[in-house]
């Protein structure tokens, strides 16, 4: 017995067959939810954006630090572990950034919390003048950020953007 299929069924039929296993593309790192667990921060999608927005301010770009990164992530850590931003963590940053060879006077800093995307704080950031201030730092080299979440806390996640001079 032969089965004789029209043209537009087969192709209806194929196209059934693809559809269903597809994955939904994969979202874009500037919009993960850094609240989420294992999730974390893609450097290199955020110095894309900030140099983009520095460009566009007539500013030099910003080199990724992997140290500052380190002092970042601590800091941000210990906010999370306090709960709190009330002094932004700046004894304990100071420290950190003299044991890493950074200057605390030529380190611009912003810390804050509650934004769960790099989308969110970037957005946040260019509103608000003294984080605006330290994304457009005119003598900036080097700079990191760090996302850290706590869940059950007040922000949920705590943010450090560390811009260095040297």
């Amino acid at each position: 017995m032969r089965i004789r299929l029209s043209l537009p069924l087969l192709a209806a039929l194929l196209l059934a067959g693809c559809a269903g296993d597809v994955p939904p593309p994969p979202q874009p790192a500037f919009y993960v939810d850094l609240a989420r667990p294992g999730s974390a921060l893609d450097p290199t999608s955020a110095t894309e954006i900030i140099n983009a927005y520095r460009q566009r301010e007539g500013l030099a770009p910003l080199a990724w630090d992997a140290g500052l990164a380190s002092i970042a992530q601590a800091a941000a850590a210990s906010l999370a572990a306090r709960g709190d931003l009330q002094d932004g963590g700046k004894g304990d940053l100071d420290r950190a950034l003299a044991m890493g060879g950074f200057s605390p006077r030529v380190v611009r800093r912003s810390v804050s919390g509650g934004y769960h995307s790099f989308a969110d704080a970037f957005s946040g950031w260019r509103g608000a003048p003294m984080h605006d201030a330290v994304l457009r730092a005119k003598g900036g080299r080097l700079f990191a950020i760090a996302a850290h979440a706590q869940p059950g806390s007040r922000h949920r996640v705590y943010w450090v953007m560390l811009v260095s001079e040297r």
